[in-house]
Order: C-alpha cells, then sequence, then structure tokens
C-alpha cells in the first residue's frame, strides 16, 4: 500500500538501514541515525539503479512522489535520471562559480578555467586532459594573469611566437586557434567585450609542412598491425573500432560515430547520412563478412544504445574520435600507421592489384570533380564496390591468418 504522512512520521530507526515501498519504485529509507532519505528505483539499459530524492521531511511525500514522476518522464525519453541530475548540479556549480569571479576582474586563466570546464562536460577525458596540459604550459605563462580587458593583440602574438620559436609549428596553430576560442566563448558569456585572438595576421606565422598521414603498404608490417589491435586490451569499443578502420575506409569520426539506424543488414550497407560525412554528401559502405563479423559481437553488447560502438563513460555518446589514434600508438605503431593513414594504405594496395580507381576514390568518398552528380549518386557502383571490399576483407583475414597471402588482380 502507498505511504501516508502519518506512516511516515511514525517511522523509527533501527539498528541496519531499511526501506519501506511507495509506489512505482518510490522508497523511504530509514537510517540508524533517523534521518530519512527518499529513493527511487529504476532500471536503465537493463541495469538497477537507484537515486536519491532528498530527505525527510524537507521533502515532503507528494514532492518526492513529484521528483519520482520527473524522474519516470526522463527515462520514458532514455535519459539516466541521475546522470542528468548530476549534469544539472554541475551546471549550476560552474553557473556559481562564474558568477563568483564576475565579483572581481576576471583573468584570462579565470576565462580559460569557466571555458575548459563548461566544455569537459562532452569531451572525453584524454581530450579535455591534453587541452588543459597545452594551455597550462603554453599560454598560461604569458597571458594567465592579465584581466582581460587589458590584453592587447601583441600579447597574444607573443606568446605564439615563444611556441613557434621552439620549433613547434603544429602546437602554435592549434594554441592560437584555443586562444580564439576562449575569447569567443568569453564574449558570448558577456566576460569580455573584444577577442584579440580574432585580430592576428595569419602570414606573420609559420606554416607547417604538409606531410601524409603514416602507413604502411608492407604486408609483413601490416600483418603485424591487424594482429597487434586483435590483442588490444583496452575499451571493447575502441578495440572493435580499431579493428573495423582496415576494412572500411573511414575516418575516426566518422567510424566512432556509427548509429545502428544507418547498419541495413537486409541489404549488408552501411548508409551514413551527409551532415556524418567530412564531404556533407551521403556515403554507403559495404558490409564485408569480417564487418559483419564485429557487428554481430557488438549488439549484445550496445544494440540497445544509439551508437555501435558507445563511450565507455556514458552509452547515451559516440566513442570518442581523439581516442582511436592515441590508441594505435599504444600498440607501438605511432610512426609506422595512423587511423587515418588505413585510408592510404587500402588506397596504395587496391590500385597495386588492379582494382579501378574510380571503384576506390569512390569507396574512400573522395570529392568528385561533378559536385551534383556525386552529392545524389551515392550507389554509385555499388555492386562493383561489395565485390571489391570482400576482397579486399579477404585479403587482410588472410595476412592475419599467417597463410602466402598473393595479391589479387582485378581487371579494369
Amino acid at each position: 500500500m502507498p505511504l501516508t504522512d502519518t506512516q511516515l512520521k511514525k517511522l523509527k530507526p533501527k539498528e541496519k538501514v531499511y526501506r519501506i515501498a511507495d509506489s512505482s519504485g518510490l522508497a523511504i529509507e530509514v537510517k540508524p541515525s533517523g534521518v530519512k532519505i527518499w529513493r527511487f528505483r529504476y532500471r536503465f539499459e537493463a541495469k538497477a539503479s537507484m537515486m536519491s530524492l532528498g530527505e525527510y521531511p524537507l521533502i515532503g511525500l507528494a514532492a518526492a512522489r513529484a521528483k519520482r514522476d520527473q524522474a519516470r518522464e526522463l527515462l520514458d525519453k532514455g535519459i539516466n535520471p541521475t546522470q542528468h541530475k548530476r549534469e544539472a548540479q554541475e551546471a549550476r556549480k560552474l553557473e556559481a562559480e562564474v558568477l563568483k569571479v564576475e565579483e572581481a576582474k576576471m583573468t584570462f586563466n579565470d576565462l580559460f578555467l569557466i571555458w575548459h570546464k563548461h566544455n569537459s562536460l562532452t569531451w572525453v577525458y584524454a581530450h579535455s586532459r591534453d587541452i588543459r596540459e597545452r594551455i597550462e604550459k603554453h599560454l598560461l605563462p604569458s597571458l594567465g594573469a592579465l584581466p582581460l580587458e587589458e590584453i592587447k593583440p601583441m600579447d597574444v602574438i607573443k606568446a605564439l611566437k615563444l611556441i613557434e620559436q621552439g620549433g613547434r609549428v603544429e602546437t602554435t596553430r592549434r594554441i592560437k586557434q584555443y586562444t580564439n576560442r576562449i575569447f569567443k566563448f568569453g564574449i558570448g558569456f558577456g566576460h569580455c567585450e573584444r577577442n584579440p585572438a580574432s585580430e592576428l595576421p595569419d602570414d606573420i606565422f609559420q606554416k607547417a609542412e604538409k606531410k601524409n598521414y603514416a602507413h604502411t603498404t608492407d604486408p609483413k608490417v601490416l600483418t603485424q598491425i591487424l594482429r597487434a589491435i586483435d590483442d588490444y586490451a583496452g575499451d571493447i569499443s575502441t578495440q572493435k573500432a580499431l579493428e573495423l578502420a582496415p576494412y572500411v575506409f573511414l575516418r575516426s569520426k566518422e567510424i566512432a560515430g556509427i548509429r545502428w539506424e544507418e547498419i541495413d543488414l537486409d541489404n549488408r550497407v552501411i548508409d551514413i547520412p551527409a551532415e556524418r560525412m567530412k564531404k556533407k554528401r551521403p556515403h554507403i559502405v559495404p558490409i564485408s563478412s569480417k564487418v559483419l563479423e564485429i557487428i554481430e559481437f557488438m549488439n549484445p553488447l550496445s544494440g540497445s544504445c544509439e551508437f555501435l560502438f558507445p563511450s565507455p563513460r556514458s552509452q547515451s555518446r559516440p566513442l570518442g574520435e581523439q581516442t582511436l589514434n592515441p590508441a594505435l600508438h599504444r600498440l607501438g605503431f605511432k610512426d609506422v600507421q595512423t587511423f587515418h593513414g588505413f585510408r592510404h594504405t587500402a588506397s596504395t594496395l587496391l590500385n597495386e592489384m588492379g582494382f579501378m580507381g574510380d571503384l576506390i576514390e569512390k569507396q574512400l568518398a573522395h570529392e568528385e570533380t561533378n559536385k551534383v552528380r556525386g552529392a545524389y549518386n551515392k550507389a554509385q557502383y555499388l555492386p562493383q564496390r561489395k565485390e571489391m571490399m570482400q576482397a579486399w576483407a579477404n585479403y587482410l583475414d588472410g595476412l592475419k591468418a599467417g597463410g602466402d597471402v598473393v595479391p589479387f588482380m582485378k581487371s579494369q
């Protein structure tokens, strides 16, 4: 039977914690100290969970039921109420910190901390840490203590030139981008009125030499890489995304964000919408036997989620694209093979094997001369591409199996 206010008032503490149910997952928990806490039991993604709704009598029976109903509404929308509560608390805490800082004269360091905390709610941990360490090392020593309104373009130039003089051309470019983003954030939230980083001329900084992504076309080295990926001991989403990469020719962001709704097993294709592709054109990836094996492996692990490869931190978000290349580096192939380099590896070897260049370029989703035709004809050469992708999968599987794999030739 549902609880009443009279029952709640009469509940006495015992030697151990005990709970009495109300209705629809709501219960009152009585501690040995006499403290009474409202608890809400629920299941999210097939896992049993429980959250606190506040202390009785500060939160009365009617208010507790209203909080329970709010949590159930979130569950109906596919939102974990505990995670939602935590994020709301973080947002309130951030807002309080902003107000506190605004009482004093805000410095660049103050703005950086607010900007970083705001964005780290959606960044993966490794990416968040990398940005923080870069700014702390290269920017805060020069600009950190300066009030925002006193920072001039020349102050930013001096800070960036110190980085450039150390031979870190690419780091200089990235720090310049971060500086611009921090000031734009400050303007958006009313912390400052101008962005000195946006006023810098581009031609006063050195340009980084454009280098191809590291990749191998040596079958023996490629075999070592494929076997090392199979033995990767980290997060399963990361391992399977790494395993998928050589077989599908997609970029890291495109792989990390694959949704179950994009997978068409009846037609054996992954149908990626335009907004997820670099060139903003829809793209089809044939599902070879190996790709199907990976999809079937992930189904019991992430089939109830939106994404094929969910983040280990939250199944409501995709795997962070920034985790894939470092994961490959940790296997010992930093200057040998990058994640993006798998596209170059496939392109080179497939061309050597005699496949038609148009097939390869289409599967790589490269720019077409006729942009209108490219935007609409996403299925161009699809039967031939399915044949090519299965042949490529057979080749890679053969390398891993350790047999003598003879590069196949395909007539034009």
